[in-house]
């Protein structure tokens, strides 16, 4: 019998059962089998296959999210950093979850609308990160020619990740990620000379963080806090009176530790926020005028 979490167990068990027989050729029978339960029991938790299926890729984008986002809280890394981390963890993932990844590789799965949807919600979201954070290191000058950028660099990120995954090819990924990283350099180096040319348009950022406002859920509150981290890595850009910066700077810093927090003090929040848009700077105003949006979320 089923002990425990019974719904994890049955997620563990369809997970087993795909990666081995392919989704088509997994039956809820064979999911049953591994367990040592009947088959109807598992329609108490799970509608169809289809449905398990969701759940399955809706837990691990979840934990995914979870653990980019316990990533992103750092206070100890810059944005650069951020970066390099995501593409060792991104590697680190499938060392954890070979199961996972040998079921999305068995075959091309038949996905409903729903599922479609899960899926480029969780990809946009990725983008829209990867994007805020060559912003945030290589400065708003990029800001043109960043979401051609984020493609190149996801997409060199992946197709390593495919040679290991599909190739078993194996990588040293704190060398690949350093390798990559100034690969990154470079390209961003020259876009910035050549004046940023691109070729998306700005509308597909606005598509990216559509996608991660409405699907982040629990990861919202640490995108915040790499939000004011971020703010506060760019206020040099634009405050040269030293006595207005450090203003800035500490106002940031007593924001960033009430929203640490569990239960965050509303006037505090509010009092910074009030303060802040002080700035006589456009674009960070801008951005500051985003994170109030985002923090007006989480307490609603």
């Amino acid at each position: 019998m089923v002990e425990g979490n019974k719904k994890q167990q049955i997620i563990q068990a369809a997970i087993q059962c795909f990666s081995e027989k392919g989704y088509r050729g997994t039956s809820i029978q064979d999911i049953a089998d591994v367990l040592g339960i009947a088959k109807g029991s598992l329609y108490f938790y799970f509608k169809s296959k289809s449905d398990l299926l969701h759940s399955i890729m809706k837990d691990y984008m979840d934990n995914i999210a979870a653990e980019f986002a316990e990533l992103h809280a750092r206070t100890d890394l810059t944005s650069r950093d951020l970066l390099a981390c995501r593409i060792v963890m991104s590697y680190n993932l499938y060392e954890e979850n070979q199961n996972f990844f040998s079921m999305l590789l068995k075959e091309r799965f038949e996905i409903n609308d729903e599922i479609q949807e899960l899926v480029m919600g969780f990809r946009r979201q990725g983008l829209f990160v990867t994007h805020e954070l060559i912003c945030s290191t290589y400065g708003e000058a990029i800001r043109p020619a960043a979401r051609d950028l984020t493609i190149i660099f996801e997409a060199m990120i992946q197709n390593y990740l495919g040679m290991r995954v599909i190739e078993q090819k194996s990588f040293d990924t704190s060398k690949l990620s350093d390798y990559l990283m100034n690969r990154l350099d470079a390209m961003a180096a020259d876009l910035l000379s050549e004046g940023a040319p691109y070729v998306l348009s700005p509308e597909m950022v606005e598509e990216w963080s559509a996608s991660n406002k409405h699907g982040r859920g629990k990861s919202l509150k640490a995108e915040l806090l790499l939000e004011v981290k971020e703010i506060r890595e760019q206020a040099a850009w634009y405050v040269k009176e030293p006595s207005a910066l450090e203003e800035i700077h500490s106002s940031l810093e007593v924001l960033y530790a009430e929203l640490e927090k569990p239960q965050p003090q509303q006037v505090v929040v509010k009092g910074m926020l009030v303060l802040l848009k002080s700035i006589q700077a456009p674009e960070l105003r801008k951005r500051l005028a985003k994170l109030e949006a985002g923090i007006n979320e989480v307490q609603t």
